[in-house]
Formats: C-alpha cells, sequence, structure tokens
C-alpha cells in the first residue's frame, strides 16, 4: 500500500470514528497536533487528544479530500471537512493535514485548521 493509500484509509476510519484502528496504524512515539491544541505524543495521548479534541462533540464527519501529494517521507492533505454537530446542523471547514511516515507507520500527523466555529454558540 503507497503512503497515500494509507493516508486515505485513515481518513477512512475518522469518517466511521474509529480511532482504535486509526491508532494501529502510529508508530509508537506518534505525535499528533490539532489546531493549535498541544501536541500529543504516544498512542494512548493521541487518543485522549483526539477525542476530546473535537470527535466526542460531533456525530459525524465526512472527508472531501481536494489534493493529495506525497513528498518524501510526508503525505500533505488539502480537506473540506463537513462535521455534522449533535444537533443535526452541518458545517464545512477547510483543512490541511500533514502525515510525517516511517515506513507504513504515521510518526506525526499535524493538523492545520481552524475548528473554533465548529464549537461556537
Amino acid at each position: 500500500m503507497s503512503k497515500i493509500d494509507i493516508v486515505k484509509h485513515l481518513i477512512g476510519l475518522f469518517e466511521v470514528m474509529n480511532v482504535d484502528e486509526f491508532l494501529t496504524y502510529l508508530t509508537d512515539d506518534a505525535e499528533y497536533r490539532f489546531g493549535n491544541y498541544p501536541a500529543a505524543v504516544g498512542k494512548a495521548a493521541v487518543e485522549a487528544t483526539i477525542k476530546a479534541s473535537h470527535l466526542d462533540h460531533i456525530k459525524g464527519i465526512a472527508f472531501g479530500i481536494k489534493n493529495i501529494w506525497e513528498i518524501d517521507d510526508a503525505v500533505v492533505c488539502e480537506l473540506e471537512i463537513t462535521y455534522t454537530r449533535l444537533d443535526d446542523s452541518t458545517l464545512v471547514l477547510p483543512c490541511l493535514d500533514v502525515f510525517r511516515m516511517t515506513g507504513d507507520k504515521v510518526r506525526a500527523m499535524l493538523v492545520y485548521m481552524d475548528a473554533s466555529p465548529l464549537f461556537a454558540a
């Protein structure tokens, strides 16, 4: 499986909110940074951060990949993310993700987006 195929699979795991399988694709010391939240390092910290950052606050999520590039050990993915909130309203936000890979594992996932509209009252 190519690095791009792995990243597309990981994005699919987020769509079905399967954090457990997502974690199997990480190195043990993986770093995850979502927006302006502090970086999480290690699988347990990554799991807690993913859930706290937004997955516990939504009903659903869909990713529209606009562009995706593989450059050396990295995959860069430009996305539009459609969130379904707990009240069934939807919100579309732009996002850029950078996945740094070691072989077929993710050693860093950096999510560049402003998620504040998702939490606005």
